[in-house]
């Protein structure tokens, strides 16, 4: 039995692969006592790579050492959950071997952790042996059978066994976003067989892209009676050397010059040719910071509190850490607060009429955050925080928390959140029972992993969260530029291309108009890079040539409006302030949505060619 993690090596040699490998972790539970809990008994000797799910070693989470089949190893029961640390990894690939014993009519478990947190974990994938899931809360035992939950339901099936070793082997190559399950057992399939191949970057369902973490693996015993396994031969080996993202830029500034009322673009190379990991950035253009403070502004997305009001708690036996709120992209605040300073965020705990409760747990504190701008979707570092005691919580109305530094607002997609601990049967979350916005109910638990929305998660929607950010300033001029997406990722040897949209609208001949283009990459080399962006405001361009081409009535107007000409590929419209409101692909376009006000149509024809004409709705 210990021999077989070298004849996992062997079979790794005559496929042909000859990269160098190093063995991170290498456990075959032999050192540990027999009878001892199994991360107790490793902590006990230094080895710090397991603990259990909730970080108790020694409680009744922590399996035992046990034996089976003549060999030493751990043993996965009753309430056990035992997690192995592997470093949090983001480049390079890896093999994760180990062997798995189930008794007649017992079923195992264990799962990748793109994040360990907990309940706040973020999953990569799942796999049951002897047992068939659903991928929500029914499990059934079915030996010769194990599902695998990895980038989708159930898209893989393992020819599980009972009363003999499996053996699992799963490769992860972050650097090219892909893993693969491989199973082989003792006597039954003693030739290693491919199970599924999935984009590693996704969650265990297929939901989200959450990123290339690699944190931790779980061994935890899903029935009280039947889960119970035993677990043998871990060795966690790395393949090949070291890798990283090589991030180049084919552009150290941007100095472009456009007629009044008009428009261009200027696209930026991004570069990983000489990578070895995948390369990923994000990016947003920073309009800088204001320097008059007068005047106050709020962003939100939820209605006035009343009657619609919704309060929801989550499912909890235990009081559980929450986190809930909102995102605001840079092109949201552009023409309202950019470059004006956070100061303050607030949010509603309405009394529950049945429990008297505003559904925290007593005497505990909530925080309310500032985040900035991160990778899929998800927030970066933290930019304010403020803790408010329990006693300073407020009860159906606004909890108001003012944070020590403001913090200045100058593009960047900006997060608000609210963290408190649910009470048991608590009813924390607050919404508008309306719409929700595209990014206005966030939420997630236990203080750490991905974000997900609460629309895409929950039975019932019920809007957005009273959740709201205050700023005070005056609004420097920011609608005058923007990229066309916020972030991108590129393979290893590949690229990627952000174009810097410009227009000069509500300018005159000889503005000048200045920001900077900030980039944030995973090449550790070269984690920030800043493009001086300026627009100067001349007397001529394209749009003047091509006016004649195209032909827009009725203008004025009071609904549908006309763009007559040939080859029209698109129609930005922009607010007389030079804020994008809408990209229509029609040559009608109904602008009655948009209310009175003087508007402009950048139009684009299939060669990419533009013109700017303006628009007046009654």
């Amino acid at each position: 039995m210990k021999r077989l993690s070298l004849l996992f090596a062997m079979i790794a040699f005559l496929a042909g692969n000859v990269f160098a490998q190093t063995v991170i972790i290498n456990d075959d539970f032999e050192a540990y006592p027999l009878g001892g809990k199994i991360a107790q008994s490793a902590q006990a000797q230094g080895i710090d790579w397991w603990t259990t799910w909730t970080n108790h070693p020694g409680g009744s989470e922590d399996g035992v050492i046990a034996e089976a089949g003549g060999t030493q190893c751990g043993y996965i029961s009753g309430s056990n959950d035992n997690v192995l640390l592997l470093n949090g990894q983001e480049a390079g690939t890896y093999d994760l071997e180990f062997a798995i014993y189930c008794d007649e009519g017992k079923y195992g478990y264990f799962n990748i952790l793109h994040e360990f947190n907990g309940s706040g974990s973020t999953w990569a994938m799942q796999a049951y042996l002897n047992a068939t899931n659903n991928g929500q809360s029914t499990t059934t035992y079915s030996v010769g059978h194990g599902t695998v939950h990895a980038g989708a339901n159930s898209n893989g099936d393992i020819p599980a066994v009972v009363n003999e070793w499996m053996f699992i082997r799963i490769r992860v190559n972050c650097d090219e976003d892909v893993a693969t399950l491989y199973y082989r057992s003792a006597t039954t399939y003693p030739e290693e067989q491919e199970i599924v191949t999935w984009q590693w970057s996704l969650d265990s369902f297929g939901e989200h892209t959450v990123g290339p973490k690699m944190d931790a693996m779980d061994f935890y015993a899903p029935h009280a009676t039947l889960g119970c396994y035993y677990l043998d031969n871990f060795v966690y080996t790395r393949i090949g050397e070291e890798t990283a993202a090589h991030i180049t830029f084919d552009t150290n500034e941007i100095d472009a010059t456009v007629a009044e009322d008009d428009m261009t673009s200027v696209d930026i190379n991004i570069s990983n040719a000489e990578g070895t990991s995948i390369g990923r950035w994000t990016g947003w253009v920073d309009f800088g910071a204001s320097t008059v403070t007068t005047g106050n502004h709020q962003l939100n997305y939820d209605a006035e509190p009343g009657t619609n009001s919704s309060l929801v708690g989550l499912n909890v036996d235990d009081p559980t850490l929450v986190e809930v709120g909102a995102m605001f992209p840079g092109s949201t605040y552009a023409g309202a607060a950019m470059g004006t300073k956070i100061v303050s965020a607030q949010y509603v705990f309405f009394t529950n009429s049945e429990t008297g409760t505003i559904g925290i747990e007593g005497n505990t504190s909530v925080t309310f955050r500032i985040y900035g701008q991160g990778l899929y979707g998800q927030p970066g570092e933290v930019l304010a925080e403020k803790t408010i005691p329990y006693n300073q919580v407020v009860a159906d109305d606004w909890t108001v928390a003012t944070f020590d530094t403001p913090v200045d607002l100058t593009g960047y997609n900006v997060w608000v959140t609210v963290e408190y601990t649910q009470a048991v049967s608590g009813y924390a979350m607050s919404f508008d029972g309306g719409t929700p916005a595209e990014h206005g109910d966030y939420y997630r638990t236990n203080g750490g992993g991905a974000f997900g929305k609460c629309s895409e998660v929950f039975s019932t929607v019920y809007g957005n969260f009273h959740i709201r950010m205050n700023t005070q300033g005056t609004p420097v001029a920011a609608t005058w530029a923007s990229l066309s997406k916020p972030e991108g990722q590129m393979a290893i040897g590949g690229s990627d291309v952000v174009t810097v949209d410009m227009n000069s609208i509500g300018y005159s001949e000889g503005d000048v108009l200045e920001a900077n283009i900030i980039f944030k990459t995973n090449d550790p080399d070269n984690e920030l890079v800043i493009v001086p962006l300026t627009l100067t405001v001349g007397h001529e361009g394209i749009g003047e040539t091509m006016e004649s081409a195209f032909n827009v009535y009725p203008n004025p107007t009071t609904g549908m409006v006309t763009v007559e000409g040939e080859n029209v590929s698109a129609i930005a419209i922009y607010t007389s302030a030079g804020q994008l409101i809408n990209i229509v692909r029609d040559n009608k376009v109904d602008m009655s949505v948009f209310g009175a006000g003087v508007y402009f149509f950048n139009i684009i024809d299939n060669a990419n060619n533009t013109t700017v004409q303006r628009v007046v709705v009654k």
